[in-house]
């Protein structure tokens, strides 16, 4: 299996803006043996989810009919 990692910026940490130049990651990596989890990483925490369930998560959350 390929080993994939991507990184996404945090914007607000505890409902607060994160300064400019000094946004923390979350890491997305690839789960080592089960292809329909990944592991979402932010600082020393590590979880482990189904993708496709933190898929329709972030579908249902941005779902919000806002301009």
């Amino acid at each position: 299996m390929i080993e994939v990692k991507q990184t996404v910026e945090i914007y607000e940490e505890d409902g607060e803006k994160v300064p400019i130049g000094k946004s923390p990651y979350m890491l997305v990596e690839s789960h080592w043996n089960h292809n329909e989890q990944v592991i979402l990483k932010i600082g020393k925490k590590s979880i482990t989810v189904i993708a496709r369930d933190l898929e329709t998560a972030i579908e249902n959350a941005t779902n919000t009919n806002w301009p």
